[in-house]
């Protein structure tokens, strides 16, 4: 199989999902493969959309160049500097043009690993930097620093400090169907499998409005529902030279992204618990419905989406407000219905506290163009639900 290579570029390309990535392959390959060419200093073959990858040989050569071994090296506490090779060569662009096709780099980070610095030679030999930054300074609940207390970098990005960019990464090779294929890919991040290896890959992240953080990766559903298409993600392995990277196949690479997803949602779940409030409770207004009629509401929302949270209890934190919809020839305003927003409060099957906001529903009985209200023996039900949000236990109390 023809060797897999990446190019960076300046614009960053859309992501595709694999199910894309399928019904492009089937749409285009006929006519695509073994379109290639080489085009501008530096680069190699075109992807299927006409956009420059790095040429292999170049990446070779800067293999071979020694300019970067002498390179004297500080110590950090992850020992992570050192001189690094990558496993595919990737491509420095500008306006779409390969300018310098890299795979080796000196690299350097500080005392505490909270910079890194990827040195690489420019076009004409001279030192060129790319900086990664673990932590993110905004973050009022340091999540990424506890990670990198615990040994883990993940989801940094590279940012230039040179006339390049480091935003887009090309793959070729896709292998379909005994075909070969060449499509691009947005990878923008770079994780840490290990000290010394770091793999270039595609956004890890939790869904959003889980409560328990074990499988429940965006990352991790895609991977078990596409297993067969687990290849076409483009990773690549920058390591330290000489070191043995073989176990770093892509079936261990996703296992460590996810327990480092993992261990990161969990501290996220967590500072966001100690720090959420349960919304004020709304009563006594017109009409209100029973408790017992919401809670219904709710747990018929629970059943038909199949929530594996218990509810415990809900309560109003909105009066009712009317839903008017042009209706008819005439598009006249009328009263269809009438909303309100509860907070149902749950427990996690592992025994934790969460709440989310369910939106119930009662229709009106109207005429087009009325706006008058006739709720007479409407039941209440379920219509909408907002996200999970985790919460001490000691707080739901309302």
């Amino acid at each position: 199989m023809k060797k897999t290579i990446l190019a960076l570029a300046s614009i960053a390309f859309v992501s595709i999902g694999v199910n894309q990535l399928q019904a492009q392959v089937l749409g285009r390959l006929k006519n695509k493969v073994g379109q290639a060419g080489t085009v501008g200093f530096g680069g190699g073959d075109k992807d299927w959309n006409g956009f420059q990858l790095p040429s292999e040989k170049d990446g070779k050569k800067d293999l071979e160049n020694t300019k970067l071994d002498g390179t004297t090296f500080t110590k950090d506490k992850l020992d992570i500097s050192g001189i690094y090779v990558s496993q595919k060569a990737i491509g420095l662009s500008s306006d779409l043009k390969i300018e310098r096709t890299i795979q080796k780099f000196a690299v350097q980070a500080s005392p505490d690993c909270k910079k890194i610095v990827f040195t690489h030679l420019g076009t004409t030999n001279i030192i060129k930097n790319f900086v990664v930054k673990p932590t993110n300074e905004n973050d009022p609940n340091g999540t990424d620093l506890k990670l990198l207390e615990k040994g883990m970098i993940l989801n940094a990005k590279f940012s230039n400090e040179t006339e390049y960019r480091w935003s887009g990464v090309y793959t070729d090779s896709i292998d379909y169907q005994d075909k070969i294929a060449k499509n691009s890919r947005s990878v923008d991040y770079i994780s840490m499998l290990e000290p010394g290896v770091f793999v270039m890959h595609e956004l890890v992240r939790p869904v959003n409005g889980v409560t328990t953080c074990a499988g429940g990766s965006l990352f991790k559903s895609e991977a078990d529902e596409q297993a067969k298409y687990l290849k076409y993600y483009p990773f690549n392995l920058i390591y330290k030279k000489g070191k043995n990277v073989s176990k770093w196949t892509k079936d261990a690479i996703v296992k460590e992204l996810l327990r480092q997803s993992d261990v990161r949602c969990a501290m996220e779940l967590g500072a966001s618990a100690a720090n959420a409030t349960m919304p004020e409770k709304v009563t006594g207004f017109k009409e209100e419905p029973s408790n017992a009629d919401l809670l219904k509401a709710a747990q018929a929302r629970a059943k038909a989406f199949g929530w594996k949270e218990t509810i415990v209890s809900v309560y109003p934190i909105s009066e009712w407000s009317n839903v008017i919809k042009p209706l008819g020839a005439q598009q006249l305003n009328t009263l269809i219905a009438r909303d309100m927003n509860i907070v149902a409060v749950m427990k996690t099957p592992s025994g934790e506290c969460a709440f989310e906001t369910i939106v119930v529903r009662m229709d009106n009985a109207y005429t087009v163009g009325s706006q008058t209200e006739n709720y007479a023996g409407k039941k209440v039900y379920h219509w909408a639900n907002g996200n999970l949000t985790p919460i001490d236990c000691s707080k739901t109390k309302k």
